[in-house]
């Protein structure tokens, strides 16, 4: 049944354009260039009251039975060029439908994450850099989340949702966004890639995907991160790296000789 319905839609937005386009060549495009050929072929300076009498007469001479082959030539051309144009209309329309249908069921599939819980592959945090204790921004909140980025790394990969508090409630990122220069998705997602590359490293950032949803008029962030299967650290300045690795749904910092314990573990 669906299957009818949608190519019968197809077959009327198809006739939509073959139609609309032959209209068009034959009411606007046909007239419209007999009346600039005529100016193109008068010898007599331009004024407005030439233009209104070449208009007035072959506007009208363009729809009578002896320009009838020129007639069904722009008809024609309009209709095969619409028909083109609704081909590419309907193409687009069915890529905009699967994208749709995809975005929904990855909207269900964080929804039903978020419903879980936090786990060894799933981690919440409420913001990037918005401290909802002090009521303000607090930059500290942004190690935070590299954190978790470098123990995913290092562990088997994982999920890190931003705009989620540890008892499952949406927040948003709305907080986040005011307190960027760029006050908007695009600023957050270039806000953690240059932190990533500054704390983390560039290579980093091609582990990691980040990606929104909105539920509810509220956006969140998941940022998914993959494997690494050489040692990631977290630098902060002139101190030392440090490896933090996920275990159960925390993530912890590993001392040199456990880092190094861990590493062969997981090459064997």
């Amino acid at each position: 049944m669906n299957y009818k319905i949608k190519s019968k839609q197809t077959i009327t937005i198809g006739l939509i354009y073959t139609f609309g386009g032959s209209a068009i060549f034959y009411f606007l495009v046909h007239p419209f260039s007999m009346i600039l050929n005529r100016l193109e072929d008068s010898n007599i300076s331009f004024n407005f009251s030439l233009l209104f009498n070449i208009i007035k007469s072959h506007l009208y001479e363009s729809f009578t039975y002896h320009m009838l082959s020129m007639s069904t030539s722009y008809i024609v051309f309009g209709g095969i060029l619409g028909f083109i144009l609704g081909l590419f209309q309907i193409k687009l329309s069915k890529q905009r439908a699967t994208i749709e249908k995809q975005e929904n069921i990855l909207s269900r599939d964080i929804l039903k994450l978020i419903e879980e819980g936090e786990s060894k592959y799933v981690e919440f945090k409420s913001s990037l850099r918005y401290d909802y204790r002090q009521k303000s921004t607090n930059k500290e909140l942004e190690l935070v989340i590299l954190k978790s980025i470098v123990g995913f790394m290092n562990a088997k990969g994982g999920k890190l949702i931003i705009g989620v508090d540890d008892d499952r409630n949406i927040l948003g990122l709305e907080n986040d966004y005011i307190s960027l220069r760029q006050k908007n998705k695009d600023g957050f997602e270039l806000k953690i890639f240059q932190l990533i590359t500054e704390y983390i490293g560039s290579q980093a950032s091609f582990k990691t995907n980040v990606s929104f949803y909105k539920f509810d008029g509220k956006e969140i962030c998941l940022i998914d991160v993959e494997q690494s299967f050489s040692p990631i650290y977290l630098s902060k300045g002139k101190s030392e790296p440090v490896f933090y690795v996920r275990r159960g749904n925390s993530t912890y910092p590993l001392s040199i000789k456990d880092a190094v314990e861990y590493i062969q573990e997981q090459k064997l």
